[in-house]
């Protein structure tokens, strides 16, 4: 479906119902990155995905993409169907925009899910590394580059075909909004606020990591008062997709202090 938002077509699904549970996808992703989720949590929660702002089918715009600005375009879809409050899960950029959220927005958050996130990417990431990243967006083919994406962010081992669908969805991306969210990726920087992210807060990390390490996990954890924090295991960057079930159970588990109903449903599937 296709919603009218700060000026963008934004794609979004709007599937199940119960209490309403956000999935936030990462950096060159989008909606389809979690439907191994939505065919699990759907059946007893309201699951709403959508492609961020730059993203697949949803429209570019005219600002420069930052953090800011994809937090407000998640916030508007929520008013347009009506959701004051909900349970929101980021994987890596999502994470950041969660964060971002929960700055000026804690109000609207029942709960926070930071997977495979970073509160801030340390030098040279953030300096010499977004370079050479950015370098490397103006100077390679997006098939190329998001092949080459895709097998950095999944498991070694990861599935033939969970693979493919990783290559395909990076390859979709386009370069100016890529770009540009790139940028604002990897200069975010949340380490000032986690002291006031008074949010239940549930931290999961891929015990093989590579992009945002269990370090970053670590960090999250130490920083934001009160949250929980697991690893993953046999995952890799993208830990929703590579190793579901295990990401799956390890959610659902977090939530069912906060949803029971809806949780034990989930769980019961899971196992």
């Amino acid at each position: 479906m296709i919603a009218k938002i700060n000026g963008i077509d934004l794609y979004y699904e709007d599937k199940g119902q119960g209490p309403a549970l956000v999935f936030i996808h990462g950096l060159g992703e989008n909606a389809e990155s979690w439907k191994y989720q939505i065919d699990v949590f759907s059946k007893s929660f309201r699951t709403i995905v959508m492609d961020l702002r730059g993203h697949y089918r949803s429209g570019d715009g005219d600002e420069f993409i930052t953090m800011e600005l994809f937090a407000k375009d998640v916030l508007a879809l929520l008013d347009y169907l009506g959701i004051d409050k909900a349970h929101f899960v980021g994987l890596s950029m999502g994470g950041l925009i969660c964060q971002e959220i929960a700055i000026k927005n804690q109000n609207r958050m029942l709960t926070m899910t930071l997977s495979d996130a970073a509160g801030y990417y340390p030098e040279p990431m953030c300096t010499t590394g977004l370079d050479e990243r950015l370098e490397r967006i103006d100077r390679m083919p997006m098939e190329e580059l998001g092949e080459l994406i895709a097998k950095a962010a999944c498991k070694i081992n990861v599935e033939e075909s969970i693979l493919k669908e990783a290559i395909q969805m990076f390859q979709l991306n386009r370069v100016k909004p890529y770009r540009q969210a790139t940028y604002s990726t990897l200069k975010a920087d949340y380490r000032e606020y986690h002291e006031d992210m008074n949010i239940p807060t549930f931290i999961s990390v891929g015990q093989f990591d590579p992009v945002t390490p269990i370090v970053y996990a670590q960090y999250l954890n130490e920083n934001i008062i009160g949250s929980k924090m697991q690893i993953i295991p046999d995952a890799s960057h993208l830990s929703k997709m590579d190793n579901a079930p295990a990401y799956n159970l390890a959610l659902a588990e977090f939530l069912i202090a906060y949803e029971t109903e809806s949780a034990i449903p989930v769980i019961e599937i899971l196992k």
